[in-house]
C-alpha cells in the first residue's frame, strides 16, 4: 500500500496526539507475540503487527441484559461506515474481516467525569499494544450523565506505544458512549469514524489522502 500524503485532516493528527516522558507504563499485554511492536505510518491500524480492524467492547453492568442487542447495533454501525466511508480501504481496514468482541484488555469501565480533551481510558503505555484499534465503553444513561455530562460520547486515548526515547504515540483509541447513541447517524458519522482514525462523514465530501501518521513531540509532560 502506498504511503499516504502527509497532509489534510488536522483533527486526525490531533486524534493521534502524543504523550511524552512522565507517563507511567502500564502492564504489558499478551499480544502480539513479538517482544516489541512497530509503528506503521501508512494506514490507520498504526501497529504493523495488526492484521485487520478489531474493536473490543466493555458494557456497563447495568446494561448486561441488553448485551447482545447493543453488540449487534455496534456491529451494524461499523458495517455502515465500511460501506460509506471513502477511505475505508486506504485506511487498511479491508485486509481482513472486521472483528467486534466483548472484553477489553486491562480496561475497567470509566468512573467520574471525563474531559473531552486528553482523557485516558484503557491499558495505557505498552511496548506490545493489543490487536484492538478501538476500545468501546458503553454506559447507561445514569452512568453517562456522571461520566459524559450532556455529550453522547467522548473520545479518549486507550493505548500508547514508545516510538523512541521520551516519545509515545497513541495507537489505540477509546470511545465512551451512551447506549442510546448507538445506531444513530451522528454516532456513525462523527464519533465512530473518529474513533477509528477516519475523517468524520459529516464533513465535506472531498476525498483527499488522509494523514494517518501520529504527530510526535518531545518534552517533560503531557502533550495537549
Amino acid at each position: 500500500m502506498r504511503k499516504f500524503v502527509r497532509r489534510e485532516l488536522v483533527h486526525v493528527a490531533a486524534m493521534m496526539s502524543v504523550l511524552v516522558l512522565g507517563v507511567r507504563c502500564a502492564g504489558e499485554l499478551d499480544e502480539p507475540a513479538s517482544d516489541e511492536s512497530h509503528l506503521m505510518l501508512d494506514n490507520a491500524l498504526l501497529v504493523a503487527e495488526r492484521r485487520g480492524l478489531q474493536l473490543c467492547v466493555e458494557l456497563d453492568p447495568a446494561l448486561e441484559g441488553r448485551g447482545q442487542e447493543l453488540m449487534e447495533t455496534l456491529k451494524s454501525d461499523v458495517a455502515a461506515i465500511k460501506e460509506r466511508h471513502p477511505l475505508w480501504e486506504k485506511a487498511g481496514f479491508g485486509q481482513a474481516p472486521v472483528r467486534v468482541q466483548r472484553g477489553c484488555p486491562g480496561a475497567a469501565m470509566p468512573s467520574g467525569r471525563l474531559e473531552s480533551k486528553g482523557a485516558m481510558v484503557g491499558p495505557g503505555v505498552s511496548a506490545r499494544p493489543s490487536p484492538f484499534r478501538t476500545f468501546v465503553y458503553i454506559v447507561d444513561d445514569a452512568k453517562a450523565q456522571e461520566v459524559l455530562g450532556e455529550q453522547p460520547a467522548i473520545r479518549a486515548r486507550a493505548e500508547l506505544m514508545k516510538v523512541e526515547d521520551h516519545v509515545l504515540a497513541e495507537v489505540s483509541t477509546a470511545l465512551v458512549v451512551r447506549a442510546s447513541a448507538l445506531g444513530t447517524s451522528s454516532f456513525q458519522e462523527t464519533w465512530l469514524t473518529t474513533g477509528l482514525g477516519l475523517r468524520p462523514l459529516s464533513e465535506p465530501a472531498e476525498v483527499t489522502p488522509a494523514d494517518f501518521v501520529p504527530k510526535l513531540s518531545e518534552g517533560s509532560g503531557v502533550a495537549p
